[in-house]
């Protein structure tokens, strides 16, 4: 596959299929419930936990990051145990921006993200500063300015079993107008291979 000079990537946790479909019922219900087109909700096959996001990154960079945060990454965690949490406005509710789902265990994704970091930062880019916080995002608002939010109150989260992760993946972002597209590029295993 030939890049243009310049992509935007992202190391995230990705979601098994059922997981989606879960997810996507769950959005469908917050849709009905928010009566309000100032929502862009997440389409099924972009739901997904971001560690390390990249806003431009030249492609030439790309095997090196790739190998640097595969050296960091790679053997030194088990497989986590992901849980959904609780609906929350991120990054908080008195500026609401985007609707989210809290992960646990937060202890455990902020030091993969880290580690994510420090291949990303030993490839010469640098990472985004503000502490790391798991979720899961499920609506961006576009006008939050006036925007009745109290729908999120009555909203139970489903039953959602434990996940098994053992792998980060990279993708590759591509912002459309009806939003963007990923496409997997690399997959990092957190157990070593034996």
């Amino acid at each position: 596959m030939t890049l243009p000079p310049v992509i935007r990537i992202f190391f995230a946790v990705d979601l098994p299929e059922s997981v989606k479909e879960k997810l996507s019922g769950f959005i469908r219900i917050l849709k009905k419930c928010a009566r309000t087109k100032g929502i862009r909700w997440t389409k099924s096959e972009n739901l997904h936990i971001t560690l390390q996001f990249l806003a431009e990154i030249e492609s030439e960079h790309l095997t090196t990051l790739v190998k640097n945060v595969r050296l960091k990454v790679e053997g030194t965690m088990q497989s986590l145990k992901l849980t959904f949490g609780s609906l929350h406005l991120f990054p908080s509710p008195y500026r609401p921006r985007v609707i989210v789902l809290d992960m646990t265990p937060q202890g455990e994704l902020a030091t993969l993200s880290g580690l994510i970091g420090e291949g990303i930062k030993a490839s010469g880019y640098e990472i985004e500063g503000r502490p790391f916080r798991a979720h899961l995002t499920l609506g961006r608002i576009k006008q939050p300015q006036g925007m009745n939010l109290n729908f999120l109150s009555q909203c139970v989260v489903p039953e959602f079993a434990r996940m098994d992760v053992g792998e980060v993946v990279l993708f590759r972002s591509e912002p459309q107008p009806e939003g963007s597209k990923y496409t997997v590029m690399e997959r990092i295993q957190l157990e070593s291979r034996v």
